[in-house]
């Protein structure tokens, strides 16, 4: 996309999975704030409306549950009806998986996949053809560090970030030439519920979490930028690299680094 076509989010209509809480809540005040008009995507109504209400009530609410294709369907196409066609799409809803692959069962694997992957999926698929049409449109994907770094414990997540990692380059490769933008928020730990619901504790001492305003600002920044990917901390860039150019050497470092943890 050309630099006069990057996205702005003065009057764009935004539309945020797990707009409840954490860094899709981070996403809808800051998107708000710049003019946009917000479509809130997540389960709980309540906690919908009380976003909505913080953002002045510049948007809309739906809910959902992004794992069920036919719901998010429904999600999106009633905000659409109610605010406009898509300009903006923040897949950010996700959950947390903690244990060994040994013990994981699969159908936690497959309700990972769901929420935090196909639900990616379902909604670009809903708001890409009208963005093709207009040739006009951004699509963010908040995915992760455990999306470019497999950590271990984390191998259903991690699959599911990486699945989201190459669904976004091969998009945005894709839909470049129709004037679309596409890009991923890449983060580290992050302070929010997430490790209150996987069930585990953030155990590492380093990186430390971040906050989700920190998050929200790289998506607002992508987006106006049109960049592909923003890692978040920057300290965790080069660890992205170094896994590419030197992988035997990250293998033993990371070997001895997460051992202990494996121990546990």
């Amino acid at each position: 996309m050309s630099e006069d076509k990057r996205m702005r989010w003065d009057g764009a209509v935004v539309v945020v999975t797990g707009g409840s809480r954490g860094i899709g809540r981070e996403v809808a005040l800051q998107a708000a704030a710049k003019g946009a008009r917000v479509g809130l995507v997540a389960r709980s109504r309540p906690d919908l409306e009380a976003v909505l209400q913080e953002i002045g009530g510049r948007g809309a609410v739906a809910t959902a549950d992004v794992a069920d294709r036919a719901q998010t369907e429904e999600a999106l196409a009633s905000l659409a009806s109610e605010l406009g066609p898509v300009d903006i799409l923040v897949n950010n809803a996700g959950i947390g998986s903690y244990g060994r692959v040994a013990d994981v069962t699969v159908e936690e694997f497959e309700n990972v996949m769901r929420v935090n992957y196909f639900s990616c999926v379902y909604a670009t698929k809903a708001v890409l053809p009208s963005m093709l049409e207009r040739r006009h449109g951004h699509i963010v994907n908040v995915a992760s560090i455990a999306g470019r770094i497999g950590p271990p414990m984390e191998a259903a997540y991690a699959a599911s970030k990486f699945a989201m990692v190459g669904f976004t380059e091969a998009l945005a490769f894709e839909v470049a030439p129709h004037g679309i933008g596409v890009s991923m928020v890449n983060p580290g730990p992050v302070e929010t519920e997430f490790f209150d619901t996987r069930g585990h504790a953030y155990e590492g001492g380093y990186p430390k979490p971040v906050p989700a305003k920190r998050v929200a600002d790289s998506v607002i920044e992508v987006v106006e930028s049109n960049g592909l990917e923003r890692v978040i901390p920057r300290a965790l860039r080069p660890a992205v690299v170094f896994r590419h150019m030197a992988p035997p050497i990250y293998k033993r470092g990371t070997a001895r680094v997460m051992a202990k943890q494996i121990q546990k």
